[in-house]
């Protein structure tokens, strides 16, 4: 297509993109390779067809028909368009999950949103990632946590002890160009202590160009100002019409008269305005102290780090905390207000509600018939489970499970503040979900039992060694692998950089993936992979009366407990170990960083203990 003709708008998608849309096109150069047939520099796909014959140039509203539909008319004018390979068509990025989604069928899928709608519900116009969601429909969101970040603490080391780019690894003899250190591009060697030196070198040296942009404050409104134009959806931009106006705004010229040079601001520039352009902020430069110290400039300025981190979260760094953008929210009534403070627990409890109630269901319709097959189980509980994920999966993630909520807490920075009320959603709602699935079948299940024990009953809500020669050993390793491997497919499809799913096709995968896994482990121990899944049934069924013979097998905890949470620790380790490359996992940056933070973890509990105690003696003396 050439450079002159209009370009149709590029829909923009909520889910993140490893490619940067927004980033500004190189210009070809004149020795450059011709480009192939069927593509553009860009990366977008443009159908042969559509460039031959300029239908592109058409306006939005116009649908355009496929070439086989118009084959199948019978018009009989054949096709000009080339043959083209599936590496073409797809630029050589094809995988075994299939190519990358294209902007038509994104921007296919957005809804009519009806004038003034944003106007009365200001949430739906906010970017789709204002807040980073850890959860299984999309892919995991990145963020900058404390061990990726140096402290005041470690910055004033720095300013007191400066050194020169890559001078770690020039120490070792080692001719190295820092430019290339701090993209990554390191050699192997079959000396570790180069490698070292050169990681250390180039984790350095980022770090610094990072704290450049944040003293000189470059990084908060670029983050911002990207992150708004990348993840708006285009359909939810509401573009000012002459309507929007007032009339005394607009301009009227007469017929046959042309505005005066002057007044016309020249092709290619904006209109020029009186208002005095804003200062550039200036970089943040190395200079000498008092003392002769070299050192970063405007450090000094920043607050003492206690009084900045007594304002925020504990889960991120707080010199990085005004990258997050604020939430918008409706509330429209006062509930609305109570639901937007504890919205992502009200959702997670509504997830595993659906998810366990309808695979307690489908376990209590299988045992009553007597005559089930018990694949019918696992594919009910993989198809539970997708249903909680579309449920509650955009708001609370739908961990659905308390080990994944651990776990993305320690491998992807999920907040530890929020952990509390996930714990009591999933609990509560496993303990509701298999009182209602009883409730549901309470006439059947009397009528089962006229001729059969408790047992089946039992079994169908909690898991336990299905057979007499399954030992302790057996049942750990059973729901410790089967967590695993959940774990390890759950980070496989959160990574966008390895091969994620299209949009809405997560939910979907992980379903199917629990289906897999039940049929591959329920057979030994029922496979609770899930403490809540497990525990929760146990109390209702103690409520109901089945008797304390439900915590007397040992089982309660070293399987569903102790195995799935080791299991799922392990799993995500081998994953990150293997693939992952994101700096959020403990994997992926210095040790010292996470004992500093485990470290400063434990001095607050202590502290906020004694405080605790010290409110307490003062009520008591009272």
């Amino acid at each position: 297509m050439d450079d002159g003709e209009p370009r149709r708008p590029r829909a923009r998608s909520d889910v993140a993109s490893p490619r940067d849309e927004t980033a500004p096109r190189s210009p070809r150069s004149p020795m450059s390779p011709p480009r192939r047939r069927g593509t553009t520099g860009d990366g977008d796909l443009i159908s042969p067809t559509r460039r031959a014959t300029g239908l592109d140039d058409l306006g939005s509203g116009i649908r355009r028909h496929s070439s086989a539909a118009s084959r199948r008319s019978g018009s009989g004018v054949p096709s000009l368009a080339p043959r083209t390979t599936l590496a073409e068509r797809t630029q050589g990025r094809f995988t075994m999950a299939g190519p990358d989604e294209t902007p038509q069928l994104r921007l296919a899928h957005e809804p009519f949103v009806q004038p003034g709608y944003g106007d009365l519900n200001p949430a739906y116009e906010q970017p789709a990632n204002a807040k980073p969601v850890w959860g299984l429909a999309k892919p995991l969101p990145r963020v900058v946590r404390s061990g990726m970040v140096p402290t005041k603490e470690e910055l004033l080391q720095a300013r007191a002890n400066v050194q020169l780019p890559a001078e770690n690894s020039q120490k070792l003899g080692l001719e190295v160009d820092p430019n290339d250190l701090e993209q990554g591009q390191i050699e192997k060697t079959a000396d570790p202590r180069k490698m070292a030196a050169q990681v250390e070198d180039a984790r350095l040296q980022r770090e610094t160009n990072f704290m450049n942009k944040i003293l000189s404050g470059d990084a908060t409104t670029t983050t911002r100002q990207g992150s708004r134009l990348s993840r708006t959806s285009s359909s939810r931009i509401r573009r000012p019409s002459a309507w929007d106006l007032p009339p005394e705004n607009l301009s009227t010229v007469p017929e046959g008269e042309t505005p005066a040079p002057s007044e016309t601001p020249e092709e290619g520039f904006p209109p020029q305005s009186d208002e005095p352009l804003e200062p550039v902020p200036e970089e943040p430069e190395w200079r000498a102290d008092d003392d002769g110290k070299a050192g970063l400039a405007g450090l000094d300025d920043l607050p003492s780090l206690d009084e900045i981190e007594a304002a925020y979260p504990d889960d991120l760094h707080p010199l990085v905390q005004e990258l997050v953008e604020d939430e918008v929210h409706n509330n429209h009534t006062t509930w609305s207000v109570i639901r937007t403070h504890h919205r992502e627990a009200l959702a997670e409890s509504l997830g595993v509600f659906v998810q366990l109630f309808v695979g307690f269901s489908a376990d209590l319709a299988v045992t009553l018939a007597d005559a089930g097959n018990p694949n019918t189980t696992s594919w009910a509980w993989g198809l539970a489970t997708m249903m909680a994920i579309y449920v509650s999966g955009g708001v609370s993630g739908a961990h659905l499970n308390p080990t994944i909520t651990i776990m993305l807490w320690f491998y992807r920075g999920f907040p530890k503040r929020k952990m509390p009320e996930y714990f009591a959603a999933q609990f509560l709602a496993a303990f509701i979900a298999a009182l209602a699935a009883y409730g549901l079948y309470y006439e059947s299940i009397r009528h089962y039992l006229l001729t059969h024990d408790t047992t089946d009953i039992i079994t169908s809500f909690v898991t336990s060694q299905r057979e007499a020669w399954i030992g302790p050993g057996t049942a750990f390793f059973t729901e410790f692998l089967g967590t695993m491997v959940l774990t390890v497919v759950v980070l496989a499809l959160g990574d966008d950089q390895n091969a994620p799913p299209g949009a809405g096709m997560n939910s979907l995968i992980v379903g199917l993936m629990v289906t897999c896994n039940t049929m591959t482990f329920a057979y030994q121990t029922g496979a609770a992979l899930n403490p809540s899944r497990d525990f929760g049934p146990r109390l209702a069924l103690l409520a109901l009366g089945y008797g304390s013979s439900l915590f007397t097998n040992p089982y309660w905890f070293y399987g569903p407990w102790a195995g799935s949470l080791t299991g799922s620790f392990l799993g995500a380790f081998l994953y990150d170990f293997f693939i992952f490359t994101g700096g959020e996992s403990p994997v992926n940056y210095p040790w010292e960083r996470t004992q500093r933070a485990m470290r400063k973890s434990r001095m607050k509990w202590q502290q906020r203990l004694r405080l605790s105690r010290r409110e307490r003696g003062e009520k008591t003396v009272r």
